[in-house]
């Protein structure tokens, strides 16, 4: 993309990095079919919400305790060029990807039987709606302690809600629905939808 087809934001390229406390991947609604696995630790801890204690489940401290600690897949985007690129840590590591098919092998019954590669980077363009949307999830998942910043600075929400273009109301949904394109034209429609009977 040329300089001249930049959009102007305040929002500088950042990335994060799939980090939930369960060990679990994470499903973008913005880029549909997009799956982040979520690095993987026997050390994660849980809070207790009615004590507030941390603690190491006990059966990700037994299962997992055999295997490596594994990076999870990274998001980068830069929104002034509407861009963004996923990265898998494991993609350049053999030397990891090997440690990670040798405790597999000693684990389980079965062999790996072939060599463990990460995931190839995948790189993609949005429109100025999906690009505002994708990095207010970004941000939710930061807030949710389920990624971490891997690069630039974490946004406040007001930036991103001056990026240009509009926040998509259902951006994961891959079927035709009578919902509308955008948040902010709901409310009218639900209200349509009250004053018909709907």
């Amino acid at each position: 993309m040329s300089p001249a087809t930049e959009t102007k934001t305040i929002v500088a390229p950042w990335g994060i990095e799939a980090d939930h406390p369960r060990n679990a991947d994470l499903m973008l609604q913005c880029i549909p079919g997009c799956r982040l696995r979520g690095a993987v630790s026997a050390m994660k801890t849980t809070i207790n919400k009615k004590t507030g204690e941390a603690t190491v489940p006990r059966d990700q401290a037994i299962h997992l305790g055999q295997f490596p600690p594994v990076p999870g897949m990274q998001l980068h985007v830069n929104p002034a060029k509407l861009t963004y690129q996923v990265i898998d840590p494991l993609h350049d590591d053999e030397a990891l990807c090997e440690r990670l098919r040798l405790a597999i092998e000693r684990s389980s019954p079965y062999r790996a039987g072939r060599k463990l590669e990460g995931v190839p980077p995948q790189k993609g363009t949005l429109d100025v709606h999906r690009m505002k949307t994708l990095c207010r999830e970004m941000l939710n998942l930061l807030k949710a302690n389920e990624a971490k910043m891997v690069r630039g600075t974490e946004p406040k929400l007001e930036d991103i809600e001056k990026l240009p273009g509009k926040f998509l109301l259902n951006p994961g949904s891959r079927i035709h629905n009578a919902q509308p394109r955008y948040e902010e034209d709901y409310e009218e429609w639900e209200n349509n939808l009250t004053r018909h009977g709907g």
